[in-house]
C-alpha cells in the first residue's frame, strides 16, 4: 500500500488559505452590513409613519381643546346678564345703572373678567389665532372702544394700574390682526 503523500503545508499554501478566509469572512461581514442597513432602513421608515400619526393626533387633540375652550367661552358669555350687556354695548346703550343703564359694577367686571381670561388664552396660542379672531373679536373691541369701559376702567385703575391689561392688550392685538379680505 502507497501511502499518501503527506501535505505540506509551506508559507505560500498557509497565506493562500489565510487570505481565502479573509475574503470569506469580508463577504459575510458585507452581507450582515447589508441586512442590518436594511432593518435600520425599514425602522427609519416605521418611525417615521408612527410620527406622521403623531403628529395628526396632536392636531386633532389641540383642535379639540381649541373647541373645548370656544365652547366654555361661549357658555361664560352666554350666561346672564352677558348677553344683554353685550347687546347694549354693541348699541352703544348706557351700562352701568350710575348712568342710566341696567347694570351693575359687578355685571361688567364679570364680563371683563372673562375678556381677560381670554387673553390669556389668547397669549398661550391655545386657540387657532383665526378662530379666536373670527369668534371674538367684534365683540373685544366693541367692548374695548366703548367710551363708559374706559371710564370705568379708568377709574378702576386709579388704585390698581394693572387691572385688565389684558383685555387692553387682547383688544389691540384683535385690531392689528389682519382683517380676512372677501
Amino acid at each position: 500500500m502507497d501511502d499518501p503523500k503527506p501535505l505540506e503545508w509551506n508559507h505560500a499554501k498557509l497565506l493562500s488559505i489565510f487570505t481565502g478566509l479573509l475574503v470569506l469572512i469580508g463577504i459575510i461581514y458585507s452581507i450582515a452590513t447589508i441586512l442590518q442597513w436594511r432593518s435600520i432602513n425599514q425602522q427609519a421608515r416605521l418611525m417615521s409613519q408612527q410620527l406622521e400619526i403623531m403628529k395628526a393626533e396632536m392636531g386633532r387633540t389641540e383642535v379639540a381643546r381649541a373647541a373645548d375652550l370656544l365652547l366654555r367661552f361661549d357658555e361664560r358669555l352666554s350666561k346672564e346678564p352677558y348677553p344683554k350687556l353685550a347687546a347694549a354695548i354693541d348699541s352703544r346703550k348706557h351700562l352701568l345703572k350710575e348712568n342710566g343703564g341696567k347694570f351693575t359694577d359687578n355685571d361688567l367686571e364679570g364680563y371683563l373678567n372673562i375678556l381677560e381670561a381670554m387673553n390669556d388664552l389668547y397669549q398661550k396660542h391655545l386657540i387657532p389665532e383665526d378662530l379666536f379672531y373670527s369668534g371674538y373679536s367684534y365683540e373685544i373691541e366693541k367692548a374695548y372702544d366703548n367710551s363708559e369701559i374706559q371710564s370705568y376702567l379708568k377709574k378702576l385703575r386709579k388704585d390698581d394700574a394693572s387691572l385688565y391689561l389684558g383685555f387692553d392688550k387682547l383688544a389691540e392685538d384683535m385690531k392689528a390682526y389682519p382683517s380676512p379680505t372677501p
